[in-house]
């Protein structure tokens, strides 16, 4: 028998298991045949990878060291057997490039920028209101890649594990209705909105419940939130004249609302793209960054009143890969 990476990745899961028992419940494989299967693979290597007893199964001298280059060896074959798989595809047809993204202008642009930069893979998208949720199913393997706009606060933390690209930072604009008294001006200052009611999405795991608080304590008031509803529902209660709202920079227009800049820029939103630092798709960050700007660079394109505020203002900060 020559030794396989299925024997290495047996020997990791005795170990962290710390049993053989529980190892084979982890393996989804019965107790004899794990055993049996351990033994043969000691019979490989020359000597015994663990001292059973009543406790479990602890490394022997011998099982530290095969131990040591299995986790050092494994993480870099599971990845080009990832990578693989992205180019290439698989006998049962291509491998999706599974990718995730919180509403904003990258969303849905980037889908067709994906299957041009990895013509061997197929790309879905899966929406996900939720930054958080979106940044854990990156974290845990279920999907590729994400984009995601966060409202820039000192607290925020990506998981570990992320690597991350900044495409773009720019200002949040509040949403008026068209027949708002407000609505003729080209900037408001915050202060000007404090009797306004608010309706603002559910927690959303991006900041924004804590950027847009904090910023009107500054400016002298506590906000009314009136509504707690999502994007569709938010735009049908601004438009009636119901509510106030904030909106990206790249908000599409909307009949009966009016998107206008704050002075000061006292809220900022970041777009995102995220992934995991050992996944397929790490070494090609940058390429999908380049991509991601040119996604961007179009959705400002078709946001006039983000181009006017362009106009009069530089272009807030950028990011790279790291």
């Amino acid at each position: 028998m020559d030794l396989e990476v299925r024997h290495l990745k047996v020997v990791c899961a005795i170990a962290d298991a710390g049993s053989i028992t529980r190892a084979a419940a982890a393996l989804g494989v019965s107790q004899p045949s794990l055993t049996a299967q351990i033994r043969r693979i000691e019979r490989v290597l020359g000597g015994a990878l663990f001292a059973r007893s009543r406790q479990g199964a602890a490394p022997t001298a011998l099982g530290e060291f095969v131990l040591a280059r299995a986790r050092s060896v494994l993480p870099s074959i599971e990845a080009i057997q990832r990578e693989s798989a992205l180019h290439a595809g698989s006998t049962e047809g291509r491998r999706p490039l599974r990718y995730v993204a919180t509403p904003g202008p990258l969303a849905v642009g980037l889908v067709r920028e994906l299957q041009e930069l990895f013509p061997g893979a197929l790309p879905t998208l899966r929406t996900e209101p939720n930054l958080a949720t979106a940044a854990d199913l990156v974290v845990s393997g279920q999907q590729d890649l994400a984009a995601v706009a966060e409202y820039l606060r000192p607290s925020s933390e990506l998981p570990p594990g992320l690597g991350s690209a900044t495409v773009a930072t720019e200002p949040a604009f509040v949403l008026l209705p068209q027949v708002h008294p407000l609505a003729a001006r080209p900037e408001l200052r915050l202060a000007e909105l404090a009797e306004a009611e608010w309706t603002l999405p559910a927690s959303q795991g991006n900041g924004l419940f804590d950027s847009f608080t904090a910023a009107c304590a500054r400016a002298g008031f506590t906000p009314k939130v009136r509504h707690d509803a999502e994007a569709g529902a938010a735009r049908e209660l601004i438009a009636d004249g119901q509510a106030v709202g904030l909106g990206q920079a790249t908000f599409r227009a909307t009949p009966g609302i009016v998107p206008r800049p704050l002075a000061g820029t006292p809220l900022r939103i970041r777009h995102l793209l995220l992934w995991h630092r050992q996944g397929a798709l790490s070494a090609h960050a940058p390429a999908i960054a380049a991509r991601a700007d040119r996604v961007y660079a179009t959705a400002v394109r078709r946001s006039p009143h983000y181009l006017d505020w362009l106009a009069e203002n530089p272009p807030l900060e950028e990011g790279q890969p790291h």
